[in-house]
């Protein structure tokens, strides 16, 4: 078995002082008596990985979280008195960047969903809804995220999305970020029409199905 000997005026975790003496296929690492056992830092040490380290949404900059696309049935108009049904693609978002000044992933998960219909109403979900097909149900069924318009006019749709947000320096696992972040998707129009002046989009009488049939 060989050795690899620390040269006498070297360091413990300097590499160029030590020198191999003796011969083996196995060399043992050793250090001269008279020194105390050190550990040689990392090069690079990441001063805000302690788990103590508090992170809250105003240090992400460097993490957007993107908007959720929405959808609506009938699409972009509504009959007065029946329920019009939205819902939103949220998904959890993972991105990399700097965080605190380290290398971090930063993850989104909805947790929240905010639609105001542009009429004076608004409403709160846990989740992003479906389509009444996705959801196994009737055109104009009333779902949780569904709306019914009052009276005939154009209005404007918008949504917020709250996300939590978590992040994860290196393989430490994921932490909670402190604070909620909440993002606005893209308005859109929906026309609310009294039934006898809605135009469908098939014969009815071919399709008596039809949307607004």
């Amino acid at each position: 078995m060989a050795e690899i000997c620390a040269h006498p005026q070297g360091k413990l975790t300097s590499e160029q002082e030590w020198s191999l003496c003796g011969t083996g296929d196995l060399p043992l690492l050793s250090r001269h008596p008279e020194w105390q056992p050190t550990i040689a830092a990392p090069t690079t040490p990441c001063a805000m990985c302690s788990a103590a380290t508090i992170v809250t949404v105003t240090d992400l900059q460097n993490f957007p979280a993107y908007a959720a696309p929405t959808g609506m049935e009938p699409n972009g108009w509504a009959i007065v008195g029946l329920a019009a049904n939205f819902w939103a693609g949220a998904s959890a978002q993972i991105g990399e960047g700097l965080l605190l000044g380290e290398p971090a992933q930063v993850m989104f998960t909805p947790i929240g969903y905010r639609w105001n219909y542009g009429d004076g109403s608004a409403a709160s979900s846990p989740t992003g809804g479906a389509s009444w097909e996705d959801l196994g149900l009737a055109e104009f069924s009333t779902t949780p995220t569904s709306h019914k318009y009052t009276a005939k006019g154009t209005y404007t749709v918008t949504l917020t999305v709250s996300y939590r947000a978590d992040y994860s320096f290196g393989d430490q696992g994921w932490r909670p970020v402190e604070g909620i972040v909440s993002v606005p998707s893209a308005p859109f129009t929906v026309v609310a029409a009294k039934e006898s002046t809605v135009l469908v989009a098939e014969d009815c009488n071919a399709n008596p199905h039809g949307p607004g049939c």
